[in-house]
């Protein structure tokens, strides 16, 4: 059996009913994994997949991105600075006697960086 084999009986199904619809790029299957990593705390995983990331948009390069503004890298960042806001707000939360003025920072800065990454 040659290595590519396996692969034959799900080319034929490409072939007669076509490239699944929600079929993804690398680069977007890459960073949901790391977005993922990250938010659960996995940070060498994340980094890993930051700089796997890193290679398929390098890989790319002079290629205009076809996800939002930036491509994949900067969304990746725009996900840690809201996760690393996320965090801060549950600790300023969780704090015995939460400073009402530091409670409220937070809160705003957690919810710009949520917007800057979901309008990316």
């Amino acid at each position: 059996m040659r290595p590519f084999d396996a692969l034959a009986p799900h080319s034929e199904i490409v072939v007669s009913t076509g490239t699944p619809k929600h079929d993804r790029r690398l680069s977007d299957k890459i960073l949901a994994a790391f977005g993922h990593a990250y938010a659960e705390g996995a940070l060498g995983v994340a980094a890993v997949l930051r700089r796997a990331l890193e290679e398929v948009e390098g890989a790319l390069h002079g290629a205009p991105a076809e996800r939002r503004a930036g491509g994949a890298l900067v969304q990746a960042d725009l996900w840690v600075a809201y996760v690393d806001s996320r965090d801060a707000f549950r600790r300023a939360s969780a704090a015995q006697t939460p400073d009402p003025e530091a409670l409220e920072q937070a809160r705003a800065e957690m919810m710009d960086a949520y917007k800057r990454w979901s309008y990316g």
